[in-house]
């Protein structure tokens, strides 16, 4: 019933009887469902190349994050004829570009609900169906993937339709976030993604949830993969803060549920957690200073053409910047060093730690044997606080090797082999 009020009975069928859809768009508009249009450049586009995602506009209201996009294509195009840093970039990857992840929820935020987030998907029941109602409908995108999601118990998502964070009715739901799917699996070498949000100016990496119990969050990244984000971070924010000084703030750089809040469900926790895509959230948009003020003001989701064009130039600059990240890593064939030092001692126990000259991850072992990638692995000590220390309570010899995040192992060791040319170092404890 509508409102509650059975009605008097059926509308006579007439010719002139028209039902709309509400849009508000031209007519040049498609009514239809969009189609997903991704851009794929690289001078090579055979999958020899590492690959590289860049999606923008997973929330339909964040108007600036497709002209980031496309801005980056545009570059990548335009310059590569002339631009000897373009050239290297085209010729030694494999990128896509997704300006828009949710073209439907767009069109209606263009057109008709400029707050619009989610896309146009109604799962309400009739009795949630109400006409009135339609500016509520529609599922988070990026709260309807399959890694941390509400159906796991994790939170920052919703069950209810109307919810600005309604995951969907199941995990993956919707056709949006399914394609997302089906282009990392399709084209395996994809390695590097980045999702761009707005607004607040944050920069962030996986986890991106945990659950209210304890604040448990996904696992962590190992350790040489977080020193990896940190290190890559000071290369791209550099590049954003060269358009006109915008910058970053420590307190918004870093993994998703330290810096903001828990996003259940997530596509960069999807693409890490199942296929390993080393991936990055970029939320454009940072607070501007206002001299008059004294004060930080927010710019919001659509903020006026001449701020959101400088919000692209920024964060373009900063999708150059990943793709050079990528473009080093493709390249790597650099064997990483490491070394163990004692970070103290008393008559009954020492304690060590591991060091790398490049983000690592070290492998150990305290018995004597020979160490694999199936050894202890040196953790974190916390989120900002480096590697944990390990203390023994009886000389101890150690062995060990790192390998970086391109694969290089120290030495040129084989884990899996029958070499022995690991590291290894005797730690005394004299009591």
């Amino acid at each position: 019933t509508y409102r509650g009020d059975q009605g008097g009975g059926l509308v006579a069928a007439a010719p002139v009887t028209r039902l709309t859809d509400g849009l508000k768009a031209p007519q040049s508009v498609s009514r239809e469902p969009f189609q997903m249009k991704a851009l794929r450049v690289g001078a090579k586009r055979n999958g020899s190349k590492v690959g590289v995602l860049l999606y923008c506009q997973e929330h339909a209201r964040e108007w600036v994050t497709p002209l980031v996009c496309v801005e980056t294509a545009e570059r990548l195009l335009r310059n590569y004829a002339h631009d000897p840093r373009t050239r290297r970039i085209v010729d030694d990857l494999d990128i896509f570009i997704l300006p828009t992840a949710n073209p439907d929820g767009a069109h209606y935020s263009f057109y008709d609900y400029n707050m619009q987030r989610k896309n146009m998907t109604n799962h309400c029941p009739a009795r949630a169906a109400d006409p009135a109602s339609r500016n509520s409908w529609g599922v988070d995108l990026n709260r309807n993937f399959s890694v941390g999601s509400m159906f796991d118990g994790y939170l920052g998502a919703s069950s209810d339709c109307t919810s600005g964070v309604f995951a969907g009715p199941a995990e993956l739901s919707e056709p949006e976030a399914r394609n997302q799917v089906w282009l990392t699996r399709k084209y395996p070498n994809i390695r590097f993604a980045m999702n761009t949000h707005s607004y607040g100016g944050y920069f962030m990496w996986p986890p991106g949830s945990y659950k209210a119990e304890g604040r448990e969050t996904l696992p962590r990244i190992d350790l040489g993969t977080e020193d990896y984000f940190w290190e890559s971070s000071r290369h791209i924010l550099s590049a954003v803060q060269e358009r006109r000084g915008t910058a970053i703030w420590p307190g918004r750089t870093g993994p998703v549920p330290d810096v903001l809040y828990s996003a259940a469900g997530n596509s960069a926790d999807e693409h890490w957690y199942n296929r390993g895509v080393i991936g990055w959230d970029f939320e454009v948009g940072a607070d501007l200073y206002d001299p008059a003020t004294k004060r930080f003001q927010p710019v919001g989701f659509q903020p006026p053409f001449a701020e959101g064009h400088e919000e692209a130039m920024e964060f373009s600059s900063g999708q150059i910047a990943i793709l050079e990240v990528a473009r080093a890593y493709a390249g790597d064939r650099r064997r990483p060093h490491s070394e163990l030092k004692v970070t103290g001692r008393t008559d009954a126990s020492a304690t060590f730690t591991f060091t790398t000259d490049e983000p690592a991850n070290v492998y150990y072992t305290l018995d004597g044997s020979r160490p694999t990638l199936k050894s202890p692995k040196l953790v974190s000590a916390g989120v900002r606080e480096g590697a944990r220390h390990i203390t023994v309570d009886r000389t101890t010899r150690v062995h060990w090797f790192s390998v970086d995040v391109a694969g290089n192992v120290e030495r040129g060791y084989r884990p899996d082999g029958p070499g022995v040319n690991h590291r290894r170092q005797r730690v005394e404890v004299r009591g």
